[in-house]
C-alpha cells in the first residue's frame, strides 16, 4: 500500500514537472545550445567566422556606451525596488488594516502594465499638454515634452517605468512570504519588548533573507534584458533618441540591421552569464531549498 502511495505521488510531480521541463528545453536550454553554435558561423562582419564574434562584439564601439547606459539604469532600478518593496512589505504586514486588500489591489494595479503600454503611459504623464501631473511639471518650468525626452535623462525614465511595472508585483509576493512567518517567533519577540522596527529589521528581515535574495536576483535579471522600452521610444515615440542604447537592443541591431548573428548570439551568451551566476547563488548561497530538503529526510525516516 506504501510503495503505491509512493509510485502516485512521484507521478503526480513528474507530471506537474513535465510542462515546465518542456518549456525549459524548448525555450531555454535549445536556444542556449543554437547560440552557441551561431557564434562562430560566418557572418557578414565575421567573414572568416571562428569565435573571434566575442572580440569583434567587445569592439564594437556601441558596446562600451550600451554598457554603460545598463549599469547605470540597475544602479538606479535594482536598489531602489528591492528597498522600497521590502519597506512597504513590512509595513502592510506590521499594521493590520481593513484596507489591507485594498492597498494589496493598488499596488498590483501598475503591475499589470507591460513595458510597452508603459511607455505610453509615462510619455502622456510627461506631457506638459496632456498629463494628469501638469500643475506639477509647470511648477518645475516644464513646458514641452522635448525637455524630458532626451537621451541624458534615459537612464532614470526606463528607471521609472521598470519600477512601477515590477515593484507591485513584488510587494505582494514578499508580503505573502513574510504571512509564512511563525506567528510564535513574532510573538515572543513581542514580548520580549521589540518594537516595530526592531521586529522588521531584526526579526522578520533575516527570517525572509532567501525570498529577499531571490527578488534581487530576478530584478537584475530583468533589467540586465532591457529592450522594449528603449526600443518603442526609439522607434514609435521619438526616432533616434534611444539607438542601440541597452545591451538588448545592440543585440538586436547586430542581428537585424548588421547581419552578424554570430556577435548577436556572442553578446546574448554574455548577458546569459550573470543571470546564470545570480541563478547559481540562490541555489547554493541560500537555504531556499532547505526546507524542501528537510521535508524529504522526514518521509525518507
Amino acid at each position: 500500500m506504501a510503495k503505491k502511495k509512493r509510485i502516485g505521488s512521484s507521478f503526480a510531480m513528474y507530471a506537474m514537472l513535465a510542462p515546465y521541463m518542456a518549456l525549459l528545453i524548448v525555450f531555454g536550454i535549445v536556444p542556449i545550445i543554437m547560440a552557441i553554435k551561431e557564434v562562430p558561423a560566418p557572418s557578414r562582419v565575421n567573414q572568416d567566422g571562428g569565435w573571434d564574434a566575442f572580440k569583434i562584439v567587445l569592439q564594437d564601439f556601441r558596446f562600451l556606451p550600451a554598457l554603460k547606459h545598463v549599469l547605470g539604469f540597475m544602479a538606479i532600478y535594482v536598489p531602489i525596488t528591492t528597498i522600497f518593496v521590502i519597506a512597504v512589505a513590512l509595513m502592510l504586514d506590521i499594521n493590520p488594516s481593513k484596507w489591507k486588500k485594498w492597498l494589496r489591489l493598488a499596488y498590483i494595479v501598475p503591475a499589470s502594465i507591460s513595458g510597452a503600454v508603459a511607455v505610453l503611459v509615462w510619455y502622456v504623464i510627461f506631457a506638459p499638454t496632456l498629463s494628469p501631473i501638469k500643475p506639477v511639471l509647470n511648477a518645475l518650468g516644464i513646458e514641452k515634452s522635448e525637455e524630458i525626452w532626451q537621451t541624458k535623462n534615459l537612464t532614470w525614465l526606463f528607471a521609472i517605468m521598470a519600477f512601477f511595472v515590477v515593484a507591485g508585483n513584488w510587494i505582494l509576493i514578499q508580503y505573502g512570504s513574510l504571512q509564512s512567518l511563525s506567528q510564535e517567533i513574532i510573538e515572543a519577540a513581542r514580548m520580549d519588548g521589540c518594537s516595530a522596527f526592531q521586529l522588521g529589521w531584526r526579526i522578520k528581515l533575516p527570517l525572509i533573507k532567501k525570498y529577499i535574495i531571490y527578488m534581487g536576483v530576478l530584478i537584475f535579471a530583468g533589467g540586465l534584458q532591457l529592450f522594449v522600452e528603449p526600443q518603442l521610444l526609439n522607434t514609435g515615440v521619438y526616432a533616434g533618441i534611444a539607438e542601440a542604447w541597452s545591451l538588448d537592443q545592440l543585440s538586436f541591431e547586430l542581428a537585424f540591421t548588421s547581419g552578424d548573428f554570430g556577435g548577436a548570439s556572442a553578446l546574448s551568451l554574455m548577458l546569459l552569464i550573470p543571470s546564470l551566476l545570480g541563478a547559481l547563488i540562490v541555489i547554493f548561497k541560500t537555504d531556499m531549498f532547505e526546507e524542501a530538503e528537510v521535508s524529504g529526510k522526514r518521509k525518507a525516516e
